[in-house]
């Protein structure tokens, strides 16, 4: 759908404020298989304002979803938030970096290695300081298939991050909408986790309800996430620049 479809189906719904955040292009091209190409970002920005013009009685914000990377920074600051004036960007981790090179999070490999490199990297987008709130912080539930000591240390790093650096982090609707995985004997969905919420209780951390929608049908779609945060007493925000 174009940001006019997201937009009119935001109407209908009551909405008072959409965020469209696509998948970022970056300055090297990586991933086109998942992210647009920067020719297109000049014509994606001006699709959002163009949408917001034509839609005055929602606040529309232009977004955009990053993977964090050192050599980026200055893109993301300077030019996204900067020259094109997006309101707000979005860490998620559909990759991450490891001793042999960067890999994705549908096709890890369930080892201790990659959940901790994982978590590592999450905190590092974390204290980049770029990102408005993190995206599914649970997504390793995709490929590390245990419940267990290394599965509950890397959750309270990535918890205890978020906290001092006053981040939110996303419970994700997309993750409800998802086929489910067989993990330790049982089908789970593959995010968001319910025991990484329940650590949760333990934060100061703020928790965006999203639903993810890649379709605009599906933009009141957050599956029983906010019964998930509700249950776990916690902080749901829905303004992040308030």
């Amino acid at each position: 759908g174009t940001a006019v479809d997201y937009a009119r189906a935001s109407v209908q719904r009551g909405f008072s404020i959409l965020g469209i955040s696509d998948h970022s292009p970056l300055p090297d091209n990586r991933w086109p298989e998942v992210r647009m190409q920067m020719e297109a970002l000049s014509g994606y920005i001006d699709e959002i304002e163009a949408a917001a013009a034509r839609y005055r009685g929602i606040r529309i914000l232009k977004g955009l979803e990053c993977e964090y990377a050192p050599e980026y920074t200055s893109f993301y600051a300077d030019e996204l938030l900067g020259r094109y004036r997006c309101d707000y960007l979005i860490g998620g981790a559909h990759y991450f970096p490891t001793e042999e090179g960067w890999i994705g999070c549908y096709s890890a490999g369930n080892t201790k290695r990659n959940l901790h490199a994982y978590s590592d990297y999450i905190i590092n987008s974390i204290q980049s300081g770029l990102f408005a709130f993190i995206a599914h912080p649970d997504l390793f539930g995709n490929f590390y298939l245990h419940w267990d000591e290394e599965t509950v240390a890397c959750s309270q790093a990535i918890l205890e991050a978020a906290s001092q650096a006053d981040v939110a982090l996303e419970i994700n609707g997309y993750g409800y909408r998802k086929n489910m995985i067989m993990a330790d004997g049982m089908l789970r969905r593959r995010y968001p986790l319910d025991r990484f919420w329940e650590l949760a209780e333990d934060y100061e951390v703020s928790v965006i309800i999203n639903s993810d929608a890649h379709k605009p049908e599906d933009l009141d779609s957050f599956g029983d996430a906010a019964e998930l945060a509700e249950r776990h007493s916690l902080r749901i925000i829905t303004d992040i620049f308030n």
